[in-house]
């Protein structure tokens, strides 16, 4: 049975699911934009300044040797605007306010009682 999202469910922590979430994302745009211009592997070696099988990695989606910073700096020279936004947590849902009712009405009447 899942909890909902994929990493929990492989025990990753929050701040490595944090992590692979935002490689992924990035990943993404970089290989929409090099498959939307039709970049070879040895055009992204050169303008990426870097290894063959760095790009081959990326190509593959290999993410998990590739840091997100390497990530913005091929973002940065295949001239793409990388922006970073964070959010506040969502609200967690509030408890049932039928519940709290019964039981703060419960409460009451054993403190009547006691009284």
């Amino acid at each position: 049975m899942t909890k909902g999202d994929l990493f929990d469910d492989l025990g990753f922590s929050p701040a490595e699911t944090l992590e692979m979430k935002i490689k992924a994302e990035i990943w993404q745009a970089l290989l929409q934009h090099i498959e939307e211009q039709g970049f070879k592997q040895a055009y992204l070696v050169t303008t990426l300044k870097a290894h063959q099988p760095d790009v081959s990695n990326l190509l593959r989606g290999k993410l998990a040797r590739i840091s997100i910073t390497k990530l913005i700096q091929f973002a940065g020279r295949l001239n793409l605007e990388a922006r970073v936004k964070l959010t506040s947590p969502k609200p967690a849902k509030p408890v049932s306010s039928v519940k709290v009712s019964t039981a703060k009405a419960a409460k009451s009447r054993r403190e009547l009682v006691s009284a």
